[in-house]
């Protein structure tokens, strides 16, 4: 399924450049450069890429991200340090990518559409970015980063290794996402919505040097946290443009003025993109009322009872996109079925991130039942 554009965007727009605020304190961008979808990329930007990451490995860049992942994990997750961190975090990686050829640009996964079968994702293959590990030690054989060795915390293969004996269940819905950020009205819990679902499933998932705190040694790491950035500024721009609440690091209140971990500058300068060193936007920056694809709202729209479209799908509730042609004939030759239920974080992750295991639990359970009121009310999806 598709999503044009992930939440119901007002009229402050997505655009990255032109929004005027009286919070922002950076000045605009002079111009912005776009962070695709990695299997939009074109063959020529695929193999720049590829060699830009090779030299990044070959000159320690790789290791040293995944020192500083590893450094500061604590304070970076499990709070609202979250999406700021690692918004600056990737922009840095971004950055230094651009000292070798200004014309990188971080791509992300849209992995909400590999959602049913994650390992059968076109991503997985030995033409991206490569798929499971194999052997005793897991290494990885195929794809961008075959064969490498990675030096941090120790010398070792790179690794990956599937869950589920290879063969992962299903990941989030973007019906499920959406929905996240329909319902969520503060920063609160919109990171912990998100980052107890498709952040940690996808870690876990793909596993290996994916699945420890040095994660930043698999690029996979890198289009992941685009995307749950590029989910964020979605969110933001549906009226949250300066949202910023919930827990800092050591438990006090997070605010626009507090310090990102280890980069020691104040939140406030990472949240609106097209400002000050966020001089990039996200190639599914396209304004638009709606918040999932028309055939998809229209089968929400049309499927939900008022209650259960209110409870899950508020703003879609509030104001349904006007006359559509009925949802059949929209999906006429489409395969559909039932949304799956998604995978679960295990307790050693919970553990691993001193997350509060009743919040990870009270997510596991929203999304649990999700699925169940879609399959009452006979919602299918591609």
């Amino acid at each position: 399924m598709k999503l044009s554009s992930i939440f119901s965007a007002v009229a402050i727009g997505l655009s990255a450049v032109g929004v005027v605020d009286a919070q922002q304190t950076q000045p605009a961008c002079s111009s912005v450069y776009t962070r695709k979808e990695i299997l939009s990329l074109t063959a020529s930007e695929w193999n720049l890429y590829k060699a830009i990451m090779t030299a990044m490995q070959r000159d320690g860049w790789f290791q040293w991200f995944a020192y500083l992942h590893t450094t500061w994990f604590p304070q970076i997750h499990g709070h609202s340090q979250f999406f700021p961190f690692h918004r600056r975090f990737v922009y840095e990686w971004e950055r230094v990518g651009k000292q070798y050829n200004s014309g990188f640009a971080q791509p992300y996964w849209d992995e909400m559409r590999d959602y049913r079968q994650p390992a059968a994702s076109q991503v997985l293959t030995s033409n991206w970015v490569g798929g499971n590990g194999q052997g005793t030690n897991r290494c990885v054989q195929n794809g961008m980063q075959a064969g490498w060795t990675m030096t941090y915390p120790s010398s070792h293969c790179f690794t990956r290794n599937f869950r589920n004996n290879g063969n992962p269940t299903a990941w989030y819905s973007p019906e499920y996402i959406n929905s996240i950020g329909q319902r969520s009205t503060n920063m609160d819990s919109f990171r912990s919505g998100i980052e107890y679902s498709l952040h940690g499933i996808v870690h876990l998932d793909i596993g290996g040097d994916m699945a420890q705190r040095s994660s930043p040694n698999d690029w996979i790491f890198m289009l992941h946290h685009a995307n749950l950035d590029r989910l964020w500024w979605q969110w933001q721009a549906s009226g949250h443009l300066w949202t910023m609440d919930g827990p800092n690091a050591d438990g006090s209140a997070i605010s626009l003025t507090s310090a990102i971990t280890y980069f020691n500058e104040p939140i406030r300068n990472v949240m609106q993109l097209g400002y000050g060193q966020m001089c990039f936007q996200y190639a599914s920056n396209l304004l638009s009322r709606r918040d999932l694809d028309a055939t998809s709202e229209s089968r929400i729209v049309s499927k939900l009872p008022h209650d259960m479209l209110n409870k899950w799908f508020p703003n879609t509730a509030k104001a349904p996109v006007a006359t559509l042609a009925p949802a059949e004939e929209h999906l006429a030759g489409a395969k559909t079925s039932a949304i799956p239920q998604p995978g679960t974080l295990t307790e050693a992750w919970i553990k691993m991130h001193n997350y509060n295991e009743a919040a990870v639990k009270k997510v596991q359970k929203d999304a649990s039942d999700f699925v169940n009121d879609m399959k009452k009310a006979g919602y299918t999806s591609s």
